[in-house]
């Protein structure tokens, strides 16, 4: 499935660049706050080192981009950090905010049509997507990252316009 979909975003414009050996997956610190990890979501780590649309307007996060390192425009956690400025001082809408995001790994930005994601749920496993400004309003878009994966080889799910 995993060889199907990276065959499939390379033929639609996205640029992938694969890791010689299985890459590092989640740093140690983000492994901790997400422990219910998807094992279909460990793998595309394990694979892949980076996979972005040809415009940069959307990007799968990779292990490089999880390390917690300052550098890049975006960091793998903006949207939560966006949300959590909005909040200022209201601490129990800070507490919502971090509720959600201890609840939910993002695994896809883009800031092409607004900010907006694509998240692993580490309830059930189930992909969720969700926008400004609201990021914490999401809605379901497949049942795990291997349906995601199959939504988006059949058409359910397009990544052109995220």
């Amino acid at each position: 499935m995993l060889e199907r979909f990276l065959t499939h975003l390379q033929a639609h414009g996205w640029v992938l660049q694969r890791n010689a050996a299985p890459g590092p997956g989640l740093p140690e610190i983000l492994e901790t706050r997400y422990r219910l990890c998807p094992k279909d979501w460990l793998r595309f780590l394990a694979a892949v080192r980076s996979l972005v649309r040809a415009d940069e307007g959307a990007w799968f996060l990779c292990a490089e981009d999880y390390a917690l390192q300052a550098g890049g425009a975006f960091r793998w956690d903006e949207w939560e950090r966006l949300s959590l400025a909005a909040a200022g001082d209201d601490q129990a809408w800070a507490r919502e905010i971090r509720t959600f995001w201890d609840g939910h790994l993002p695994i896809l930005l883009s800031v092409s049509e607004g900010y907006a994601y694509y998240a692993l749920s580490m309830e059930d496993g189930s992909v969720v997507h969700g926008a400004e400004p609201e990021f914490e309003t999401c809605q379901l878009a497949a049942g795990s990252f291997d349906d995601f994966m199959e939504q988006v080889l059949r058409g359910r799910i397009s990544l052109r316009s995220i």
